[in-house]
């Protein structure tokens, strides 16, 4: 099958746009990249934070663009988004499951969702552990790809200039908002009032109100990532932090304990302050380490591409559409 000869609809609920630039960068990132490797990639993004109709909308703008264009595979994102497209047969689908929809505790039903569109489409997980909440433990595991080139390992004292923060002391990363109850900022926060009986100098930073080419600053300029999350997919922000080798302290969610086993200066311990703050600790100690950027180059942005275009292959040759 020739890639140029391709053409893939790109469906999801999540997309960077002029209000939301950081929303779904992720799913941009893949489209070019897989635009790069030579396929034809229309993008169907709609917001599904906005109302109860957006769903319902996004369907019914679905069936038009199918009427319209030829379209060889649908790509979709999230197991919600995959659901819109079962009421059509016509064209193979790949549903990309991120997380939150295969066993959030929070919502719940998202998961018995997801459980059909894993059973109706071809799924594809970002983790293992979200494959195996759904039953589908032999589907293909791609997580979200890392920029390897923009994440790279500067020395601190530059990022903390750049950035425009002392030079001296310790800091510690929240990597997320802190207005997001997932990402645990309450535990968080006792994390670093356990490091500062030991390290008095220890300054707390959420990940929120910074561009992309400034994330990769902070990653650089923090001394440790903390992520207190209670539920994750495949972070990314995990994976840009070790692509700048700045080490990770993480509560078990996702596959961040695959990611960091067996990482100098990484843990992953228990959702509990004094076996966390030990973690940090334990990095500050450490500090950075070349293991860290090669784990994450395994999964950079080129290689995650090739191997989505590498599942469009098999699935449309699967289907005879080739």
């Amino acid at each position: 099958m020739s890639r140029s000869g391709v053409k893939v609809l790109c469906f999801t609920n999540m997309y960077p746009s002029a209000a939301d630039p950081v929303s779904g960068r992720f799913v941009r990132d893949l489209v070019e990249d897989v635009r790069a490797l030579g396929v034809d990639v229309d993008v169907l993004a709609f917001d599904g934070r906005t109302s109860r109709r957006a769903y319902a909308d996004a369907g019914l703008k679905l069936r038009r663009v199918l009427r319209r264009l030829d379209v060889d595979l649908i790509h979709a994102h999230y197991g919600l988004t995959g659901a819109l497209t079962l009421g059509q047969r016509r064209v193979p689908t790949v549903v990309t499951f991120h997380g939150s929809d295969t066993g959030n505790p929070d919502v719940r039903w998202q998961a018995w969702v997801s459980w059909v569109v894993a059973r109706l489409a071809t799924p594809v997980f970002v983790a293992r552990d979200g494959a195996c909440r759904l039953g589908c433990q032999t589907a293909a595991v791609i997580p979200a790809g890392v920029d390897v080139d923009l994440f790279r390992p500067r020395s601190k004292a530059e990022a903390r200039a750049t950035l425009g923060w002392p030079a001296g002391g310790r800091y510690v990363l929240l990597p997320g908002s802190r207005a997001n109850p997932v990402k645990g900022a309450r535990l968080f926060d006792a994390v670093i009032e356990q490091v500062r009986r030991r390290v008095a100098d220890t300054t707390p930073v959420s990940l929120e109100g910074f561009s992309r080419e400034q994330v990769a600053d902070v990653m650089n300029a923090v001394d440790v990532t903390l992520m207190t999350s209670r539920f994750e997919g495949s972070p990314v922000s995990i994976k840009e932090s070790l692509a700048c080798m700045t080490p990770v302290v993480s509560t078990p969610v996702g596959d961040v304990p695959e990611i960091l086993a067996g990482l100098p200066g990484c843990t992953v311990a228990p959702n509990d302050p004094e076996a966390l703050a030990e973690g940090v600790l334990r990095a500050f100690e450490h500090g950075g380490d070349p293991a860290l950027r090669s784990r994450a180059e395994r999964v950079s942005r080129p290689r995650v591409a090739e191997r989505t275009v590498a599942l469009y292959e098999s699935v449309l040759a699967r289907t005879g559409r080739q």
